[in-house]
């Protein structure tokens, strides 16, 4: 069916969208402080689309139905595809939903995220039909046996979301689970279909019956997925997630009717009203800080031994328990490396000289503090670098860190129980 071109006008700022949330630094630091609470603008786009299933129904008297509901996708450029008379694809508009936001999140002291938005927001869903094989019929010598709609519209929209405790780093930064809930008004823009169309051909085909039975209307969505938090003092993040919309009631009444040897034989009557599922990404960038963050997270009185050397924390984890077993052995050759190991300033071992032989630790943690284990150089073994390796379980994961060291400079591990 032909389609209307009037959504061409979000092709760009769908593009511009996506190559900012693409190219975004999101190197997250765990969040070690609460209370922070912000005003953030809230861009956010649908990448794949699709289309819920519609209601439709066979009219009296009619015993086949002529056209029936296919699922068809649109990809991260939601363009628009349609069959013209001729039997050539065109394409044309925008397909997805399109959300701009203002809203106020705040980090709670039980270390979850609770966030209430309002905004503005432009959708364009598709839905996919295809004709019956009794019917089909070629165009160009193609065979022509499915058409799309679509069903544009735009309003205000209202959500709530909450996160779960952080799940630590994760890939682009600090891992969050959330669940989105919200409410849209629909106000009906424009539909693909014409209000009548005649694609009978040789006797085969269908005539199209489209009406706008309802202009306005409302939506319910739910989104879950996943939130990829930078820093805790400014709440800035990357969410990516599945939505799922339902509205309330329908935009369009379509009516196809069926033709073999220029007989109507089977009708079908569908109401579009913009149901869809979709691949949701978007960007919460900060705007005001209403309320500073406090720490949760106390400094030990004493975290690193008495060496007068630059320490380097590089590495970062989230503990659940009080202890915990780790391995420290020589990671390459064993080349003569001597190392001294501390935890919350004192000495765990002192002048080790390292070996493939692991040599087991345990560190008992403090609650709510850093907790820090740092590896001491006295010699860069006979190979250049003293390179240390340290192993142990965490969350059913076997982890790995090399630690450098020398005489002027030592890196570290930071432990948040």
């Amino acid at each position: 069916m032909k389609i209307r071109q009037s959504t061409y006008k979000f092709i760009n700022l769908f593009i511009i969208a996506n190559c900012l949330l693409l190219t975004i630094n999101c190197n997250a630091q765990l969040s070690n402080k609460q209370g922070i609470s912000t005003i953030s603008i809230h861009p956010s786009g649908t990448l794949f689309t699709f289309g819920l299933p519609q209601n439709s129904t066979v009219s009296s008297g009619f015993q086949q139905s002529v056209f029936s509901y296919v699922p068809f996708p649109f990809t991260v450029f939601p363009i628009n595809s349609s069959v013209n008379r001729q039997g050539k694809t065109e394409l044309s508009g925008l397909i997805g939903s399109f959300d701009l936001g203002l809203n106020i999140s705040k980090l709670l002291k039980n270390d979850r995220i609770l966030r209430t938005e309002a905004g503005v927001y432009y959708a364009c869903i598709p839905h996919s039909y295809s004709i019956g094989n009794d019917y089909q019929f070629s165009l160009n010598n193609k065979v022509a046996s499915i058409w799309q709609n679509t069903v544009s519209y735009s309003g205000l929209s209202a959500s709530v979301t909450y996160t779960s405790k952080s799940l630590g780093r994760r890939g682009w930064g600090e891992a969050r689970n959330y669940a989105q809930f919200g409410i849209r008004t629909m106000n009906y823009l424009d539909k693909s279909a014409e209000n009548q169309e005649d694609w009978v051909f040789n006797g085969k085909g269908f005539k199209t019956q489209s009406e706008v039975v309802n202009r306005n209307s409302f939506l319910f969505f739910l989104e879950l997925g996943k939130t990829y938090w930078r820093r805790a003092d400014d709440m800035r993040s990357l969410d990516m997630g599945i939505r799922v919309g339902i509205p309330t009631g329908s935009f369009v009444s379509n009516t196809f009717t069926g033709y073999n040897n220029n007989v109507p034989t089977a009708s079908n009557n569908i109401l579009e009203n913009g149901a869809y599922i979709g691949f949701q990404m978007s960007y919460h960038l900060p705007l005001m800080q209403l309320q500073k963050a406090t720490s949760k997270i106390k400094k030990a009185d004493k975290i690193y031994c008495e060496m007068e050397r630059k320490v380097v924390v590089k590495h970062h984890y989230r503990i659940t328990e009080n202890e915990l077993q780790i391995q420290l052995y020589d990671h390459e050759n064993e080349d003569g490396d001597v190392v001294s190991v501390c935890f919350n300033g004192q000495y765990l071992i002192e002048k080790h000289s390292l070996t493939q032989k692991p040599k087991i630790l345990i560190l008992k943690f403090l609650p709510n503090q850093q907790n820090v284990l740092t590896v001491f150089a006295h010699n860069t073994g006979k190979e250049g670098a003293n390179t240390s390796a340290i192993r142990f379980m965490l969350n059913g994961k076997m982890q790995e860190i090399i630690l450098y060291a020398d005489k002027k400079e030592s890196e570290g591990i930071e432990f948040m129980y």
